[in-house]
């Protein structure tokens, strides 16, 4: 079947050949290239799949050719230091084609498909900023190779767990982020307690195309949380392709597709399929850390987006003539009905059998040193499914509707029975002593025993419609508008206990247990949320652009109503020819109120405190996005003060990445600071990146009279960079830098409110290495034929380059005179991988 296959294919590229070299009847393509500054671009390739067929753009960035007349093709753009563009043109007999094209940097956006522009679209959206390339997120040397988990170089964002695809956002925590697919809401796990627990991130970039972030002041059409947005597309494809990534810790598989139109070949089919699957082993990275044993990790998940469009008749624009003279063109929507659905399944299992751990901790002067043994198992298990089906209408070109129907589900379970032996002693620190380095004084001895059998099962439904309408071709005015309907259920059983001693008894005097923390409970908790929003945006002129709209929440579980305006102005204070923003400020406010949903409301015990007001945050930014050339290089700055009023916060405090909140407190807090981020050309031809953020984040405890007390998340400082190189002589070699600096976040000890932020964590260090080759066969028709690949490109990656040893978070211990002793868990050593991916057509 196969060499059946390959005989067509090799037929078809004779026959397409073959008849390229008879007469026919042709037009002519040609155009411009040009950068964001309207600079040319010179030796750009220039490849028509069609036909087969490259060309190259001279100096001034000009190109002119013919190509057969009577299809559509889509011609593709590719530079070094460009995104690909794509230009879709129908060629007619003997006429010309103009256009001249805009390549963004690799950092300013995706693959821009380049058509008549649409009359309807009214333009960017105004605090949606920072889109990155799928490309870089792809070459980037990183533990977690999701677009959550590569989202940690972004300004304004701040981490210090390598292991987990979670990140927090300008002083707020994990629970405080929106993620969106194709505009689905996705969820984090419940009940994962340490990054390794989690897997990988929900999203898979192979399958997505672009991706908008913004950390503040993002418009009302998005949802009710108070830090930030992630607003994720999946493509739709154009042709067949695959990918296959093999890696020692990653496999990765994907392929999409496109339906045949039987009927007119020139023309796209109605059904496409972009499906992925991934396989997550990690126990070689959990294998360097200070706990031995037994690691048995594995993450598996599948994604697949199927479209149909049905069969649509072709309406072109009709011009008629206004009552007061004027001309207006009408615009039809030409595929009027398209049906999407999407599947998500993921299973994960986490195994763990500890057996001994050493750890040193302390000053060069007085340090100590915890010798532990265990015995026993942690299991958890995490299994995910999530389903949508989609109907997008387009009545007319002009009006959009979208009804999304969605279902989610996770059953986790969280078992293990562990006991662990300490021995807590002083270590020898005088250099010229023999015994040097060695326990002297045991200060205590101790046992700590855990046990859990924690149960969740939580469900989400909800049933959507939303649409734009542009209500005149001038693009003046459009509205979004939509309706959204969710339910909620929280299954949750818990058994939890833990015993620590320090004196070898677990009884006490009175004969009761010495029981550390217990928590018990069974909770069916049922909920309807009832969301709607509207949102208007105005072009008061060619500069100036103004976002105005509100959302309203109803939530019955709390018996409460939400309304939050939101307001954001653009202006463009320089613009190039083809009117496209170069230097651009914003500035923004609004209101973001958070529902509690079930984490808040439960406290350390297991019992519910459900009696709580939804967490506000009143938002104000001023922004400042600049395009310029330096050393004749693009570069582009962004820039970013904010101020967040935070009201009816519920404080928490954080373990690895398990936030445990305290219900029955409430607090006012604030959150402010400066962001800043420059991308470009530093080393010619290739884009890199550097930012840095300063924040300081703090709150108030109602009635505890004690001021202002740091919040576990204020990071006071956060620095990454991103850069990469080329050899001269050969530009498919490539070397890839990715630094992030963070200063230490907040802690204390477990369950005592009152000093849980009363120490600060080590600042977080990490720098990954990456040196990469790519192979590509464009050039190679014939070998394209016979094997089906495009390129392949290999990597080897250093992860902990400078051999960093970073704390998660703190054990904490007792010695025999019950004094507490916080001893680091710390994260990765420096370790090698390498991966190899393979791209078909």
């Amino acid at each position: 079947m196969k060499g059946i296959f390959h005989l067509l294919a090799w037929l078809a590229g004779s026959l397409l050949l073959w008849g390229a070299g008879l007469p026919a009847q042709t037009g002519t393509v040609q155009g411009k290239l040009i950068d964001p500054l309207n600079q040319p671009i010179p030796e750009v390739t220039i490849t028509v799949p069609e036909t087969s067929q490259t060309f190259r753009s001279d100096g001034e960035g000009s190109f002119r050719f013919e190509l057969p007349a009577g299809r559509t093709y889509l011609i593709q753009f590719t530079h070094a230091a460009y995104q690909r563009a794509v230009w879709e043109v129908e060629v007619i007999e003997a006429r010309t084609f103009t256009k001249q094209i805009k390549m963004l940097n690799r950092e300013m956006g995706q693959v821009d498909i380049v058509g008549e522009r649409d009359p309807t679209d009214i333009g960017e959206d105004a605090m949606l900023v920072s889109p990155i390339s799928m490309e870089q997120l792809v070459e980037m040397p990183t533990i977690s190779p999701s677009v959550e988990g590569l989202m940690k170089g972004m300004p304004g964002v701040s981490t210090n767990n390598e292991f987990s695809s979670q990140y927090q956002v300008r002083g707020g925590n994990f629970d405080e982020n929106l993620v969106y697919v194709n505009g689905i809401e996705i969820y984090r796990p419940f009940l994962a307690r340490a990054g390794q627990q989690e897997g990988l991130g929900f999203s898979n970039p192979s399958l997505a195309q672009d991706l908008r972030f913004s950390t503040g002041g993002f418009a009302a059409r998005y949802g009710d949380k108070l830090s930030s947005v992630l607003d994720i597309t999946y493509r739709e494809p154009r042709e067949f392709r695959a990918t296959a990534e093999l890696g020692i810790i990653t496999t990765n598989l994907h392929v999409e597709g496109r339906s045949q139109n039987r009927r007119d070949s020139t023309k796209p089919g109605r059904f496409t399929y972009l499906m992925g699957a991934r396989r997550f082993a990690m126990s070689y990275f959990l294998n360097s850390l200070e706990t031995r044993g037994d690691y048995r990790p594995s993450f598996l998940d599948y994604q697949g987006m199927f479209t149909f469009t049905p069969k649509s008749q072709y309406y072109p624009e009709q011009v008629r003539q206004r009552r007061d003279g004027s001309l207006d063109t009408l615009y039809y929507a030409n595929e009027k009905l398209k049906f999407t659905t999407f599947v998500a399944l993921t299973r994960n299992r986490y195994q763990f059998e500890p057996r001994s751990k050493v750890s040193t901790f302390g000053t060069i002067s007085q340090a100590f040193r915890v010798q532990t043994a265990f015995e026993g198992r942690e299991v958890s298990n995490y299994n995910t499914g999530l389903g949508a089906f989609m109907i997008e209408h387009r009545p007319h070109a002009r009006l959009k509707f979208d009804y999304i129907f969605t279902a989610f589900r996770t059953q986790e379970a969280e078992l293990f029975d562990v006991e662990g032996g300490y021995l807590l002693g002083e270590v020898n620190t005088n250099f010229a002593s023999e015994e040097f380095n060695e326990s002297e004084f045991d200060l205590g001895i101790g046992t700590e025993f855990r046990h859990a059998r924690n149960y969740l099962t939580a469900t989400v439904a909800s049933a959507q419609a939303k649409g734009s309408w542009t209500l005149s071709n001038d693009r003046t005015h459009r509205l979004h508008f939509g309706l959204k309907y969710q339910y909620q259920l929280i299954d949750d059983n818990l058994e939890e206990y833990s015993l620590l001693d320090s004196a070898g008894y677990v009884v006490d005097e009175s004969g009761h247990f010495n029981v550390d923390e217990y928590i018990r409970g069974q909770v069916r908790l049922p909920s309807n949320q009832y969301k709607g929003y509207l949102q208007h945006d105005w072009r008061l002129s060619p500069r100036l652009r103004l976002e105005s709209g509100a959302r309203l929440v109803y939530y019955d579980l709390i018996d409460r109503w939400m309304f939050s305006p939101r307001v954001q102005l653009l202006m463009d204070l320089r613009q190039d020819p083809q009117g496209e923003p170069l230097t651009r400020l914003r500035v923004a406010t609004g209101m973001y109120q958070q529902a509690p949903f079930y984490r808040e409301f439960r406290r350390f015990d297991g019992s519910l405190n459900t009696d709580l007001a939804p967490q506000q945050a009143i938002h104000g930014i001023l922004g400042l996005d600049h395009q310029f050339y330096a050393w004749n290089r693009p570069f582009r700055l962004f820039a970013e003060a904010y101020y967040k009023y935070l009201d009816n916060i519920i404080p928490y405090e954080v373990q690895n990445v398990r936030i445990r909140y305290y219900p029955d407190e409430v607090a006012t807090g604030y959150a402010t600071g400066v962001d800043l981020r420059i991308n470009g050309e530093f080393i010619k031809g290739v884009d890199s990146w550097v930012s840095l953020g300063v924040l300081k984040t703090a709150e108030d405890i109602v009635g505890d009279d004690r001021g202002f007390v740091p919040r576990p998340t204020d990071q006071r400082f956060t620095f990454a960079m991103y850069f990469q190189d080329e050899l001269p002589i050969d530009p498919t070699f490539k070397v890839h830098i990715s630094y992030i600096y963070g200063s230490g976040l907040r802690h204390g000890p477990p369950q005592t409110f009152d000093q849980r932020t009363a120490f600060g964590f080590p600042a977080y260090h990490r720098a990954d290495l990456g040196f990469s080759k790519l192979i590509t066969f464009q050039d190679r028709v014939e070998q394209r034929f016979r094997y089906g690949v495009e390129s392949i490109w290999a990597t080897i990656e250093i992860f902990n380059l400078f051999q960093r040893s970073n704390t998660v978070s703190y054990v904490w211990i007792k010695d025999l005179q019950n004094n507490r002793f916080a001893v680091n868990n710390y994260l990765s050593a420096r370790l090698l991988n390498v991966r190899v991916v393979f791209k078909l057509r």
